[in-house]
């Protein structure tokens, strides 16, 4: 179902997309490695998953975003360890495969193999610790032989891979031995805040001992307006359901082409239909923008300069949602009544970019123009004001 919220797994339940499915395809066949970047809620887990379960092959999914936590800067090599570990796990029992995989990570830890099967955490997580960087690389090559012997390609899929910087790991070092020596190995990764991940892969591929590996670079834009148009006519035809000229267009002017957003949309308006309540527009938009308010809160309350950063964002909203950065820096101040010198907010502002809250257009800074997103910003920013 196109307005089916959950990541889409079959090529029918996703709009277009087709040149980037079969971009990611013809990557894995000839055993490239790839990054798949694009704005939050743009479809990538969906693009990544519809295009490997095409190609077939065992496909380990390490979600970064289990690990996400606003208020660390570092995240502990344990942590990382154990992720990876439960990712492999699930991997084994969908395959119903392991072997060697099993046999080869309890003798690291000192387990048997049932404490393993089952993810004892009580006997796993002390025993992490035997875990060495370099049997990080023995696991990834077992797993490799693994679906080797299988006639399988391994999938190695990192998603949200730019919180990769804040694991205390040399993956420069790991990526380099799986690159080199697990041949039968594919690694994907994808990222919303695209800035950090392209530095991460930057840095990696120009440093040795990675220095040279090729990872093409795969970027989701926004649904056009005759995209998102056509989507929505789609989706509720799929759902049965007839809508009016004036909601699409409302739809298309709040959701700007963001996939995630016009799903919700779809679907939030078609489940009321279905159960004889009068849909409601604003109310769906109401989910969204909370959706959004607690996540840019949790930025900005575990940042080093809360009141600073919510300034900074009711600044841009102030001056009409985009501005140059004396202009921001001048709101900015008189919002908070302290002088921000504006080599601190040039900084925080290309921080925000980074983070994928806001984007630079020439010499001026934009908010971003989908009313989830723009007024969840505002609302979050203004929450945090009132508790200082």
């Amino acid at each position: 179902m196109l307005f089916s919220t959950r990541p889409k797994e079959d090529r029918k339940d996703l709009y277009d997309r087709e040149k980037e499915i079969e971009t990611i395809k013809d990557s894995i066949r000839r055993r490239e490695w790839s990054a798949v970047l694009g704005i939050r809620r743009i479809g990538k887990t969906s693009i990544v998953n519809v295009a490997t379960n095409e190609v077939g092959g065992i496909k380990v999914v390490i979600n970064m975003m289990r690990l996400y936590d606003p208020r660390k800067k570092k995240y502990l090599k344990e942590d990382f360890l154990k992720l990876v570990l439960e990712s492999v796990n699930e991997a084994i029992k969908k395959y119903t495969l392991g072997g060697r995989v099993v046999r080869f990570i309890t003798n690291v830890l000192g387990i048997d193999e049932e404490a393993f099967i089952n993810f004892n955490l009580v006997k796993i997580k002390p025993k992490l610790k035997r875990f060495r960087e370099e049997d990080i690389n023995y696991l990834f090559r077992e797993l490799n032989d693994m679906a080797k012997d299988n006639g399988k390609t391994l999938l190695i899929v990192f998603d949200e891979a730019q919180e990769l910087s804040k694991v205390n790991v040399d993956f420069t070092s790991i990526f380099h031995d799986i690159y080199e020596y697990c041949l039968n190995t594919v690694i994907i990764y994808t990222g919303s805040m695209v800035r950090i991940l392209n530095n991460v892969l930057k840095d990696m591929q120009y440093r040795e001992p990675f220095f040279g590996r090729y990872i093409r670079t795969i970027e989701l834009p926004k649904f056009t307006p005759e995209q998102s148009k056509d989507f929505l006519l789609k989706g509720f035809e799929e759902e049965g359901i007839m809508v009016s000229e004036k909601v699409i267009e409302e739809a298309l002017l709040k959701f700007d082409g963001i996939p995630g957003w016009l799903t919700h949309f779809g679907s939030e308006y078609s489940f009321a239909i279905k159960h004889g309540v009068k849909p409601d527009i604003e109310s769906i938009l109401e989910k969204a923008i909370e959706e959004v308010k607690e996540e840019v809160k949790n930025f900005i309350k575990y940042s080093q300069s809360p009141v600073r950063y919510s300034a900074i964002f009711l600044a841009i909203d102030r001056l009409g949602g985009r501005a140059k950065l004396h202009e921001v820096k001048k709101v900015a101040s008189s919002i908070i009544n302290d002088e921000v010198p504006e080599p601190r907010v040039y900084e925080m502002l290309n921080r925000l970019i980074d983070y994928g809250f806001i984007e630079k257009e020439n010499d001026e800074y934009l908010l971003p123009k989908d009313e989830p997103s723009r007024i969840g910003i505002v609302k979050a920013s203004m929450e945090v004001l009132g508790e200082y």
